[in-house]
């Protein structure tokens, strides 16, 4: 072949393989050569088995199999040799060569299909004809790196007869396009196909199964609540727990229902149902009985009661251990881990019996990403469960999440646990991809349809009735002081009498040589963002609250002059509760009974009570300005007023029939408190009498407010007794003035409209409200949801409502600790998401409530594109034969900055790895302040921003863009690797065993060996990372006065009830190097201006 010959010969190549790195050994001589003719087929090495397998057939049918079979190998190897050429200039420009040279018009490929091909052989023609045949295919491997054997032969007759030999082959093989295989690496992949190869890395598997596995629904479920329970059950069957985390309105309980069905009938298993006592009656208790299962069902307050004598005659509860499943209904009335409710759930699902938790709520995230990590815990009780996942501490996890911005409520950041947890799908996702879903109502079946949401904004005057408060409760509330003098402490002393110093709530502040009391600086920060929150919310409210304050004021005087000091251990209750009932913790910190009492010696009495009396003044004044007021005008009564005759004017216009009319009429009017409530009813009940435009709801107004709950289910049921009543209930009430007790899982879509008489400090319990209208089966096209603001004040109170958070804040940050009492990590306000949904309300945007709010993200809106696009056998061809090292691009309408996504595998490990880099205008990379590329490694951040979205755009690549592709995979391989190679070293694995446990295991190693053989079983189910409130048990029994004995019984027993396992450690990922990282696929985003 390098024979300088003034006609070049012709070669003729007879192997099983070819692939670039075997033609780069010899390129420069074969672009020289003759007419080149390739041969290639299967190798029958791949076909051998010692034993021959019986459902293959006897004869030439199984022969013809056998071939169809290793031809259908030989095309996969081919592609994954093409697939393993890599992912840089150098790879490119060697494929490239052979591509050129294949279509060069020199070469002509063909393969040999009518049976196997094992003989190699290369064989020169021309005036020195030779053949070279052994055992090398023609790659790089057979041609440099094997231990292979290969002869020559120049004899004319053994050359002749290789040549017969291979022109016999030739003729009958058909002709193979070698090209093809590699020229679709660089083909222009439309961005939608290379997008679903990402889902499909990452999801393929699951979704096959899915299709496979799913089972028929026992209660005729839809499709998407079916597909919910398969997810649900997923979970289940990997961690004993999961979250459904359905929207508002897509049926939870019928999800719930299903796998209650699967563990009371088809596994003959006990189930219990926790649920609020409105839900347990009205929801769960009618449920159950219409679809003919047996569950226990009970309120929170019933299981805190009686989960200490559970099985007893007279409890709610029976043991336990008999219960295999858990539901927990409203499942967020949980975040908080210190409460009551919470250790009584976990008594419920620790014990000898394993228990399969399933919590329902809509809003899994209300005030911090820690809400989730607290459901989680409930289930999840190894901190390195997730290690198998790139997580070696849950809790690290999450503090990682809250760091990177703690007033972000999106769940971005913890995509790769929330993935495996929880199922959460949003009305916006079954309108995507369930459409032509259909769902019995009544008997009737019909299609899923959603009404349309419609955001109305109500504005109302504040300074109309109360000129100037505002700006002097601004002072009290004490965020007009200078924050150069803020020390972080909740008293401020500067100006008493003119700015609260709420004294009587941190008494610690005087206590001689002592420190503000933790839990005291946080209830003081409460405390006045509860005032600023009554005072928007009703002038009634706010009165009510002051005079239990000043009520408390004077107890607490009355006490210092009798040598005691009221510490206010109920307000300390009332931070670890849920509860927003400020005015009954106010209340009972007065009683003896309750509160810490502490002897006046301790304290600067002088300076206490002096503050004290200062404060009592202050709020007398303001009481007696407010109930001045209280006989006049209410500028936010008359708007309301106003709306509601607008809405009876609309349903008279708009209605069909009386009954029609009568639901396109109904309203629902929320207020937080409970005092607006009973101010708002009355002031209605007068309205209505007089003014003839609201005469549509003379006697049919209603409440719902307070502990009535029996009141509370007949207002329900008169309200919409299609939806919520029974057969005999009547329909009484139009109009409905309630807190939110009524905003649960209450079925109330006959009503259409919903009225929000408060500022929506917390946007999650406006889409919780909404779910009460915006459901399956409402007969309403559109509902209607109209926001108050205080319109001339709002930047006002937001911006005060912020200021009162930065230094509730700047407190805490101050003490240097960042929890206020064991395991409470306080209530967290996310100003910044609040404000930025607030501005869009305002804007009557209803995109909270289509999208239902940031905790929307999940992955089943992936999942379900992943498995519609795989219904298309062409597209599914597309995305699973799409060549490794692929890649598109789109421009993003509304984009700023280009940047790549990457989606990579390691060796043969099941789990995709995604990274986007960010690029410069210039298409360069970034570099963060140390010089480092920036790589981001959030899996749902790529996701995001690799989704060209469903318009499906036309590719969009240039060569900047590949180029810049090439240096953004060279930083993302390398940081795939550090992270891989990170968790692969044990000494990052092993997980941080609490101070606690180590001592007890220690205690149980040095004391233990009357336990015998469960001495080192205790011992192995101690040392473990638990969750904090495990670690806190522990450590209060190493810190009982006991012998040692008694104490590692007592850590017997109790490892027994919690339910403590010995928790194998983490397996280290195997070591890899960068050659093991490959790249599947990228994609590139282009802002709309480079198009």
């Amino acid at each position: 072949m390098r024979t300088n010959l003034v006609t070049a010969p012709g070669v003729s190549i007879a192997s099983a393989y070819f692939n670039p790195g075997g033609f780069g050994l010899l390129a420069d001589e074969l672009e020289r050569l003759g007419p080149v003719q390739l041969l290639l087929g299967a190798d029958p090495d791949r076909q051998q088995r010692g034993v021959r397998p019986l459902s293959a057939g006897l004869g030439a049918h199984a022969e013809r199999n056998q071939v169809r079979q290793a031809l259908e190998g030989h095309h996969r190897r081919l592609e994954q040799d093409r697939d393993l050429l890599g992912f840089t200039i150098e790879a490119d420009r060697a494929a490239r060569r052979l591509v050129d040279w294949l279509r060069s018009g020199n070469v002509e490929v063909r393969r040999y299909e009518a049976g196997f091909l094992h003989g190699k052989a290369f064989i020169v023609d021309g005036p020195l004809p030779g053949v070279v045949s052994g055992s090398s295919n023609f790659t790089f491997a057979g041609l440099a790196r094997n231990r292979e054997l290969n002869l020559g032969q120049y004899q004319p007759e053994t050359v002749r007869a290789v040549q017969n030999w291979f022109e016999d082959l030739w003729q009958v093989a058909k002709p193979f396009d070698l090209a093809a295989i590699y020229e679709s690496r660089w083909e222009p992949h439309p961005p939608r196909v290379v997008f679903l190869r990402m889902l499909y890395e990452l999801y393929g598997a699951e979704v096959e199964e899915e299709a496979s596995a799913r089972d028929r629904s026992r209660l005729g479920l839809t499709g998407f609540q079916a597909d919910g329970v398969w997810r649900a059950r997923r979970i289940l069957e990997q961690l004993n727990g999961v979250i459904v985390a359905d929207e508002v309105g897509l049926g939870k309980t019928y999800i719930a229902g299903e796998i209650i069905h699967e563990a009371v009938i088809i596994n003959r298993q006990k189930a219990l149902v926790v649920a609020p006592a409105t839900l347990r009656d009205s929801t769960w208790g009618p449920f159950l009985r219409q679809v003919n299962l047996r569950a226990d069902v009970v309120s929170y307050e019933e299981l805190t009661r009686g989960v200490s004598d559970a099985g007893q005659l007279g409890s709610a509860l029976q043991d336990l251990d008999e219960y295999a499943l858990v539901i927990v209904d409203e499942a967020h009335a949980l975040r908080n881990a210190a409460t009551r409710r919470a250790d009584a759930l976990r008594a419920l699902t620790e014990g000898s019996s394993p228990k399969k938790l399933v919590l329902l709520t809509a809003t899994p995230v209300n005030n911090s990403l820690y809400d989730l990590y607290n459901l989680i815990s409930y289930f999840v009780t190894n901190d390195a469960a997730f290690a198998h996942a790139g997580v070696p501490s849950l809790r690290a996890y999450f503090d990682r999440a809250m760091a990177i911005n703690p007033d972000d409520l999106s769940p971005e950041h913890l995509f790769d646990v929330l993935d495996k947890v929880a199922v959460r799908r949003t009305r916006r996702f079954i309108r995507n991809h369930y459409v032509g879903d259909r769902v019995v109502i009544n008997g009737v079946e019909r299609e899923i349809a959603f009404p349309t949401p419609r955001v109305r904004r109500v504005d109302y005057n504040l300074d109309v009735a109360f000129p100037g408060m505002f700006d002097r409760l601004a002072v009290a509330l004490g965020t007009d002081t200078s924050p150069d003098s803020d020390d972080g402490l909740a008293v401020s002393l500067q100006a008493p009498g003119e700015v609260l110093t709420l004294a009587r709530y941190v008494p610690s502040h005087f206590r001689r040589g002592g420190a503000e009391e933790q839990f005291e600086q946080q209830n003081a920060g409460l405390l006045r963002s509860a005032l600023l929150k009554r005072f928007e919310s009703s002038a009634y409210a706010f009165q009510r609250t002051l005079d239990k304050m000043l009520a408390s004021h004077e107890a607490f005087l009355q006490a210092l002059d009798q040598g005691r000091v009221l510490t206010g251990d109920a307000l300390r209750e009332w931070s670890t509760s849920d509860s927003d009932d400020l005015d009954a913790f106010i209340e009972s910190m007065d009683d003896d009974a309750t509160d810490g009492v502490k002897d006046a010696d301790e304290y600067d009495i002088p300076a206490l009570k002096s503050a004290v009396e200062a404060d009592h003044r202050l709020l007398t004044r303001f009481r007696d300005e407010v109930r001045a007021h209280q006989v006049g005008p209410d500028p936010k009564v008359e708007a309301l007023v106003e709306e509601l005759a607008q809405i009876v004017e609309q349903a008279q216009a708009e209605g069909i029939t009386p009954q029609d009319t009568c639901d396109k009429r109904k309203v629902l009017v929320f207020s937080y408190y409970a005092d607006t409530v009973t101010h708002v009813h009355s002031r209605l009940v007068q309205a209505i009498e007089t003014d003839p435009r609201l005469a549509a709801y003379q006697g049919r107004i209603s409440m719902a407010a307070g502990p009535d709950r029996e009141g509370r289910s007949q207002t329900i049921a008169g309200f919409a007794p299609r939806t919520a009543g029974g057969p005999t209930d009547e329909d009484r009430y139009d109009l409905v003035i309630a807190t939110d007790v009524l905003a649960e899982g209450v079925n109330l879509q006959q009503a259409r409209h919903i009225i929000n008489y408060d500022l929506p400090w917390n946007p999650m319990r406006l889409v919780q409200r909404h779910g009460r209208i915006d459901r399956i089966g409402s007969e309403h096209r559109e509902v209607f949801l109209r926001c108050f603001f205080p319109d001339q004040q709002l930047e006002r109170f937001l911006g005060l409502e912020e200021r009162l958070q930065s230094k509730l804040k700047r407190a805490a940050a101050a003490t240097g600790v960042g929890e206020v009492l064991p395991g409470f990590t306080g209530r967290e306000v996310n100003l910044t998401e609040t404000r930025a949904e607030i501005d869009r309300l305002r804007r009557e945007d209803a995109a909270l409530f289509i999208q239902g709010g940031a905790s929307a993200l999940s992955g089943e809106e992936y999942r379900r594109r992943l498995h519609n696009d795989l219904g298309n056998p062409l597209l599914r061809d597309s995305v699973t034969r799409l060549p490794w090292g692929s890649g598109s691009g789109f421009a993003r309408t509304g984009g700023t900055q280009p940047g790549l996504v990457f989606c990579a595998q390691i060796g043969d490990h099941p789990r995709p790895w995604f990274r986007y880099v960010p690029l410069t205008d210039e298409y360069a990379i970034t570099h963060d302040e140390e010089n480092q590329p920036i790589v981001v490694d959030d899996t749902l951040a790529c996701l995001a921003a690799g989704d060209p979205g469903p318009n499906d755009p036309p590719p969009l690549l240039n060569e900047a863009i590949h180029q810049a592709a090439y240096d953004g995979w060279a930083c993302a391989r390398q940081h795939i690797a550090a992270a891989w190679m990170h968790n692969a070293d044990p000494a990052n694995l092993t997980p941080q065993i609490p101070k606690a446990m180590r001592d007890a295991a220690e205690l149980v190693r040095q004391h233990g060996a009357h336990l015998g053989a469960d001495q080192d079983a205790l011992i192995e189910r101690l040392e473990a990372p638990y969750s904090p409130r495990i670690v806190r048990t522990i450590r209060n029994v190493l810190t009982e006065p006991s012998a040692f004995h008694s104490t590692v019984n007592h850590l017997a027993e109790l490892a027994d009830r919690l339910g403590l396992t010995p928790q194998p450690s983490p397996e280290p990922l195997p070591a890899i190097t960068e050659d093991d990282v490959h790249l599947v696929c990228w994609m590139a985003i282009l802002p709309a201006q480079d198009t």
